[in-house]
């Protein structure tokens, strides 16, 4: 019991986004009327029942800046950072909008990570399968902050 009540509080410290999501709506860009947005309520349950980073359940994140800083963020299990290139998009994803696949390289594997580019602000604090994250720098908590 003790345990589970040592998971759950650092999880809460964690902050809200180190807990996925479940419920309610969310605001999207609109990929079809730039510069436009609109609000969502997707299948949380079939999202969260994918693991982080697959195409059901791709990494929120905002525009390219917002790909390349998660990804900058990866850290492998050696300790070091992965190396990724983007492989292209992949279609509409589960929010409705569309998908990019990235390849991610560590030392002694790979694997495909799917991320949506269309969450205004959001951060994602949680990392994919295999990989942990290193926290933000000052320079990426301003930068972000500002956004």
């Amino acid at each position: 019991m003790k345990s589970k009540v040592f998971v759950l509080a650092a999880l809460l410290l964690a902050g809200p986004s180190a807990i996925a999501q479940s419920s309610g709506s969310i605001e999207i860009l609109d990929a079809m009327a730039p510069g436009e947005r609109r609000r969502v309520t997707p299948d949380w349950a079939a999202i969260n029942a994918e693991p982080l980073g697959s195409a059901g359940n791709p990494v929120r994140v905002h525009q390219p800046a917002g790909q390349r800083a998660y990804l900058q963020s990866l850290v492998c299990a050696d300790g070091l950072r992965p190396a990724f290139r983007r492989i292209g998009n992949v279609g509409p994803g589960p929010y409705g909008s569309i998908v990019d696949a990235y390849e991610v390289r560590c030392e002694t594997a790979s694997c495909r990570v799917m991320l949506d580019m269309y969450h205004p602000g959001y951060v994602e604090r949680r990392a994919v399968p295999g990989f942990t994250l290193r926290p933000p720098t000052k320079e990426e908590q301003f930068i972000r902050r500002s956004q």
